[in-house]
């Protein structure tokens, strides 16, 4: 039969100074440590105990059509991007090329213009024969240098 004691705060008893059989029914540091190093796997497998076979195999289902729902969704998202990528790659690139090249050419063509109508860059003076629209008198020759189109 076990009896029973109150013990009261402040009242110790060390009698001979040797750990009594009782101190060995409580925890020490020891112990608990160990109780800390359980790693989160074991606490997980241990659960296996507690929840039924039916409640796991209903979460396992679940999580699997999860997964395999965001693999496919993944897959599929990657799919479509790879089709609008390589379908603006197709349509645009060509596009932004020739774009560029006609800005180069406007910009070629209209510098060729400022240098037909001065070709020395001396600023001109309006109405001077041989201008773009001034018709060239007869007997006197185009200036060397420019060059005017034909059709004007």
């Amino acid at each position: 039969m076990v009896k029973l004691e109150e013990v009261t705060e402040g009242h110790e008893d060390f009698s001979d100074g040797e750990p009594s059989d009782n101190d060995s029914n409580y925890s020490t540091d020891d112990s608990d440590s160990e109780d800390l190093e359980e790693s989160i796997l074991e606490r997980i497998l241990a659960l296996r105990d507690i929840i039924p076979e039916d409640t796991r195999e209903s979460i396992s289902n679940k999580i699997s059509t999860i997964m395999s729902f965001g693999v496919s969704s993944a897959r599929l998202l990657g799919n479509g991007a790879w089709i609008l990528t390589t379908s603006a790659l197709l349509i645009f690139m060509p596009l932004a090329y020739e774009i560029e090249r006609e800005h180069a050419f406007d910009q070629a063509y209209s510098q060729m213009e400022n240098e037909q109508l001065n070709p020395y860059g001396q600023p001109g003076q309006a109405g001077q024969p041989g201008q773009p629209g001034q018709p060239i008198p007869p007997g006197q020759h185009q200036p060397r240098g420019t060059l005017i189109p034909p059709g004007f």
